[in-house]
């Protein structure tokens, strides 16, 4: 149907066009057949208009609505009574017990006899105090360079007496220590065969009495200080004595985020006069600043320095500064130093470090004049941690051991001199900690030195290296094992001429096994690769040892 329709207009369509056509030339037959054109033919469309028209309803009629409502009030009955429930307590843990006292025996080869006995104050927040009393010895003999085997007796004996007092903000602390140690001048020059060791020994009694009084304000608006006293004398087998007084004030302050500070201190050597020794006074006095940000600190100061040391006086002026940078987290901290410092040398200081050194023997203090330092500190992570750095030092008056047959008193060479000189010195350390947890432990440390020498020609007795490995780990809390090793590099030393010492490695191992908390044993293995050396030439040391002992508690 639909396609009928649509024929059917196209017939209309057609008929219409027919008959206008038709009509048109009728018409042109009586028109001019000539046609002028205007302009050209532009089509256009009108616009389109849309109709919009919204349509608008009134609502005559308005509805406020309003409610009312009311609540019925009806009791409840219930018998139902509450119980109080007590506050939660905080349980801490409990305190360790303390014992007060706690005494350790041993015997080792070559007769080393140890007895060690500690008294300590149980736990008290006002006040403590203890005693301590030690003694070693040893009666072993070592083997010379000719095959010749000497006694080696040496011993030591320390009591010591402390107590601090604590106020809210204040403490108050002291000791007195007596020491008596002896040692043996066992080593001599073999290659004289006319010569043969004495009976000679070094004996001496040292007595040192500290006082400090401290203040521990937590408020950053009052002033914090130090001061402190010490005395010493030292009297040894040759009828030597030495004397020290000193003290000491140190002061530090917070003003907004500046930390401000310094220290003055006095210290007086009074020697033999018999000796024909002199005085040693030095005085001090080092103020600083403390700046620091939330990743740099920055200390800057200066150190004020008189000597005055057996007639010769001396004023030295010493920088310090330190800037650091945490680049990373504690991870990354790289630093740069600089300073100075004048160190106090004395007869009874020597005498610690070397114990055979001439009787009487004098020196000077020894001026670090100008120290750099650059190097990295941090952590790899919170078990691991290390340092790395490097430094430059001046350094006049520096001392160093020599041995010498000249020396009218010591024809056996086997007492030491110590000679002076200027020199500079260059260092690289490392150190290294792994703590993974309180039960295991681990420090690397290591040393290296170069020197370079003004008149001397080597620095005698001093090691291009110094290395040092400790470890410690505790089973179960039952048994503690330590290991110690410990490395010193080539030295020269001064014969008629100069020889070289060969570096050694000394590795030490301990165990220590608790029965309970009040009782354990030990055993020490010293020196388990039977080392043969000599720390100070023609001295040499004890090769493998052993000692077993016990401690109690009570």
């Amino acid at each position: 149907m639909r396609n009928k329709t649509i024929i059917f207009g196209l017939h209309i369509i057609l008929c219409s066009i027919f008959l206008f056509n038709k009509s048109t030339f009728a018409q042109e037959e009586n028109l001019k057949k000539e046609v002028q054109v205007v302009r050209p033919y532009e089509p256009s469309i009108s616009d389109a208009f849309k109709i919009n028209l919204q349509p608008k309803i009134e609502d005559t009629i308005k509805v406020n609505p309003n409610f009312t409502y009311g609540i019925l009030q009806r009791p409840i009955n219930t018998y139902f009574t509450p119980v109080p429930i007590s506050a939660a307590r905080m349980v801490s843990e409990p305190l360790p017990d303390l014992y007060s006292t706690l005494i350790r025996v041993g015997l080792g080869t070559n007769t080393m006899p140890l007895f060690e006995a500690y008294y300590n104050s149980k736990r008290n927040q006002d006040f403590m105090y203890g005693a301590w009393v030690q003694h070693h010895s040893s009666m072993g003999k070592v083997k010379l360079e000719n095959g010749e085997k000497v006694d080696a007796k040496n011993g030591n004996t320390n009591i010591s007496l402390f107590g601090k007092k604590m106020f809210v903000d204040k403490i108050l602390q002291g000791d007195v220590g007596y020491t008596n140690s002896l040692k043996s001048f066992y080593g001599y020059d073999t290659n004289n065969s006319a010569l043969t060791p004495n009976s000679d020994k070094q004996k001496v009694n040292n007595l040192i009495a500290n006082v400090e009084f401290t203040t521990t304000e937590k408020d950053s608006a009052h002033l914090n200080y130090r001061i402190a006293s010490q005395f010493q004398h030292l009297g040894d087998n040759f009828d030597m004595q030495e004397n020290k007084v000193s003290g000491l004030l140190s002061m530090n302050k917070y003003i907004k985020q500046e930390q401000f500070g310094g220290e003055v201190s006095l210290v007086h050597y009074m020697k033999n006069q018999d000796l024909n020794t002199g005085n040693n006074t030095i005085f001090r006095l080092s103020p600083w600043i403390h700046l620091f940000g939330p990743q740099w600190r920055l200390i800057a100061g200066v150190g004020i320095t008189y000597d005055a040391n057996a007639g010769v006086n001396n004023t030295y002026f010493f920088p310090k500064g330190h800037i650091s940078y945490d680049i990373v987290s504690h991870y990354f901290i790289p630093y740069v130093e600089i300073g100075g410092f004048l160190e106090e040398n004395s007869y009874s200081k020597i005498l610690a470090e070397n114990p055979w050194v001439l009787p009487g023997t004098d020196v000077w203090n020894t001026a670090h004049k100008l120290i750099l330092t650059g190097g990295i500190k941090g952590k790899f992570s919170a078990a691991v941690s290390y340092n790395v750095y490097a430094s430059y030092s001046i350094i006049d008056s520096m001392y160093f051991y020599t041995n010498t047959s000249s020396d009218i008193a010591n024809p056996l060479m086997n007492k030491f001199s110590v000679d002076f000189d200027n020199i500079e010195q260059t260092k690289i350390l490392g150190e290294l900690t792994i703590s993974p947890s309180e039960r295991f432990s681990v420090l690397l440390h290591a040393e290296y030195f170069n020197y370079k020498m003004q008149n001397l020609s080597h620095a005698w007795h001093k090691p291009d290296y110094k290395a040092f490995v400790s470890l410690r780990y505790n089973i179960k809390n039952k048994l503690i094992t330590t290991l110690q090793a410990y490395s010193l590099g080539k030295r020269w030393v001064n014969e008629s001429a100069p020889i070289k010492l060969d570096g050694f490695v000394d590795v030490n191992l301990g165990f220590e096994y608790f029965y309970n908390k009040r009782l354990s044993v030990y055993v020490n293995l010293n020196n388990i690769t039977s080392s043969k050396y000599q720390v100070w030439y023609l001295y040499p040391t004890y090769r493998y040892n052993a000692q077993l002992g016990a401690s109690y508690k009570f």
